[in-house]
């Protein structure tokens, strides 16, 4: 299921003309802007807590860091890394698709963006180097990194392998890159789930608490309309599969009923009287919607979010928690 995003850039205020409304007449905009372009969600990475003001909710994972010194990683393999050229796109692609099944909300990343960040060096404004890493002729994995002299650090930005292939031989090919140019650490920014993160962590690394990428939904209903597909895939693969049933959500703004015949969602409406069995907090809904959290840990986090009557297995059926990441697409 594809949803389009608006993502919101960097902002900065002139101090003159701070605390006079200017930052809400952006976002209001913004938002017009976003509706108008038919997006589904729209997110940025920006500071802390200003954005809830604006309906921004943290929802998906971000800014994931492992570091560990050089020295901790193995020094022999019978891979080889040579220079990433335009010609190896088609494969790290498949690469890139293989290491993403894991998550269940990701970026796509089209030829034209593989281009685009090829030819200017930049993945998500910073500057990388392409590596392709190869057994014999074949191409097994590829990364995207960047040294830090000054803190004598070889950064990962992104890295994709075959599941096929250790981690340790993948480790074994950066230490030698590391070392040839006198670097002491490595410092990845792949998400903790990732199966060479794991290994780093396995040998001693230390991970970050990362951030998140905050939020919002434009049109519940429209959103809900899309989700329906894969909200379908999950009842029919559950003991709910074909499921008849109406679930009335008092979001507490408002209320939507979500209609579901012989396992298909027919109709996502809004509704006057929402009964008292799924009360879901407006904003940290989408934490829910979007894997970020379980229907358990908002009703520990949020009074004002509960699930009750026996509807509590089919509202973890239809939204499970899941571990998301955003390969960067500009």
């Amino acid at each position: 299921m594809e949803f389009n995003v608006a993502e919101m850039g960097c902002v900065g205020t002139n101090p003159k003309y701070r605390r006079k409304g200017v930052q809400r007449i952006l976002n209001d905009k913004f938002d017009e802007y976003a509706k108008e372009m038919a997006y589904d969600l729209c997110v940025l990475a920006g500071i802390p807590y200003f954005y809830r003001q604006f309906g921004y909710q943290y929802a998906v994972e971000l800014d994931y860091t492992s570091e560990i010194e050089v020295a901790k990683l193995p020094s022999n393999t019978v891979l080889k890394s040579r220079t990433f050229e335009m010609k190896d796109v088609h494969m790290a692609q498949s690469l890139l698709e293989e290491t993403q099944e894991k998550y269940l909300i990701h970026s796509l990343r089209t030829p034209d963006i593989w281009k685009m960040q090829q030819e200017t060096g930049t993945y998500g404004a910073e500057l990388f180097r392409g590596t392709v890493i190869q057994n014999e002729e074949k191409i097994v994995a590829y990364m995207r990194s960047w040294v830090e002299a000054e803190n004598k650090t070889l950064v990962i930005r992104e890295l994709a392998k075959s599941r096929n292939i250790e981690s340790r031989e993948i480790a074994a090919i950066i230490r030698a890159e590391a070392e040839e140019n006198g670097l002491e650490k490595i410092k990845t920014k792949l998400s903790h789930i990732d199966d060479f993160s794991k290994y780093l962590i396995g040998l001693g690394a230390k991970a970050n608490k990362p951030y998140a990428w905050q939020v919002k939904i434009l049109n519940p209903i429209k959103f809900l309309e899309k989700l329906g597909p894969t909200l379908e895939r999950r009842i029919g693969a559950s003991k709910f599969k074909g499921l008849t049933k109406e679930l009335r959500i008092n979001f507490w703004k408002y209320a939507l009923s979500l209609r579901f015949d012989d396992g298909n969602l027919v109709s996502v409406s809004d509704i006057t009287e929402s009964g008292r069995s799924i009360g879901l907090n407006p904003y940290a809904s989408i934490q829910l919607f979007l894997g970020f959290r379980s229907r358990e840990e908002l009703e520990f986090a949020y009074p004002d979010f509960y699930v009750r009557d026996g509807f509590e297995s089919l509202i973890d059926v239809l939204f499970p928690r899941k571990p998301s990441y955003i390969h960067y697409c500009y």
